[in-house]
């Protein structure tokens, strides 16, 4: 499906100030998050690499210290500490603060060891393989299995790794940001895309105009224009926020030398962003509602199993 705006997806121009006259915008600052403390969660599977690769890149571009946990059913043993000790031991000679967490000696589930380890650390992001300690040719189809649904209902941001890669730093220099109209956290997400994204990368924002939304704009706009809904009825349905949004993305990209593409869509959001995510490796960073019952977190949940690349849900 093309984008609605026109000329399709084309990269926004250096005239800023026409943009957001355009768009009524509403101005916004974005503030970077800290980043001060990471927790990977490692579970002994072929995603264990790109969660450390992941975490090594972070780590190392904001110098933040690195905890890594080997979460595992059963009792601790000298196999499992002996992987864990040489994985930390290579992210040490590598020049990353890297710490080993030992495993306590208890029977609680494997989410509820993350849990307590992410607030006993403070972490300001957690990384974990998807799905965790489970297989999702085992789960129903829209389930993403207990660990990562228990993780999911909490506030901390949650780098969810999927599809091992053979570089997993290429995987952080272009960011997939979609912006739907119902999701509160969408300055957070945005501002979590320009932490994470590496150099010379490049940010490209989608805003997915949902039917629902559509259905409610025909009244003001008709449904002739409701059926090719651009930019400017975007700015008549009354969503300042998302075009302000989008005009400081622009400027903070332009500072730091970073690409920056944005496109509206109309339809389904998990299908555009699966859609635009399979033109090339890159990172998700969608935000959610905790709550399970939502339509955000079904979505993000339709993400983690049909994407093949890391997903930021903060």
């Amino acid at each position: 499906m093309s984008d609605s705006m026109k000329p399709d997806d084309r990269e926004l121009s250096a005239s800023i100030h026409d943009f957001e006259a355009a768009l009524s915008a509403k101005h916004f600052e974005l503030k970077l998050p800290a980043l001060d403390v990471i927790l990977a969660a490692i579970d002994g599977s072929n995603q264990s690499a790109m969660v450390l690769g992941l975490a090594a890149q972070i780590a190392r571009r904001a110098s933040t210290r690195l905890h890594v946990a080997y979460i595992h059913e059963g009792a601790a043993n000298a196999e499992s500490d002996a992987f864990l000790s040489q994985q930390v031991a290579r992210l040490v000679a590598e020049g990353i603060e890297a710490v080993a967490l030992a495993r306590e000696p208890d029977s609680s589930p494997p989410y509820a060891r993350i849990i307590a380890a992410a607030d006993a650390l403070d972490a300001d992001l957690v990384i974990v393989s998807a799905p965790f300690l489970e297989d999702f040719a085992a789960l129903g189809s829209d389930s993403i299995g207990v660990t990562l649904d228990k993780l999911m209902t909490q506030a901390r941001p949650l780098l969810v790794v999927r599809e091992p890669r053979d570089d997993p730093a290429e995987s952080l220099k272009p960011v997939l940001l979609p912006l739907s109209v119902h999701v509160q956290e969408n300055p957070l997400a945005a501002a979590w895309a320009l932490r994470l994204i590496g150099d010379g990368g490049t940010i490209r924002l989608v805003a997915v105009v949902e039917d629902d939304v559509i259905e409610a704009a025909a009244e003001l706009i008709g449904e002739h224009g409701a059926a090719d809904l651009d930019l400017d009825h975007l700015a008549r349905l009354d969503r300042p926020e998302v075009a302000g949004l989008i005009a400081e993305m622009h400027r903070q990209a332009q500072k730091r030398s970073l690409g920056c593409h944005v496109s509206v869509r109309r339809g389904d959001l998990v299908a555009q962003v699966i859609e635009l995510a399979e033109e090339g490796q890159r990172l998700i960073v969608t935000g959610r509602d905790t709550d399970p019952g939502s339509s955000s977190y079904r979505n993000v949940q339709a993400l983690i199993r049909r994407a093949r690349d890391p997903v930021l849900v903060v």
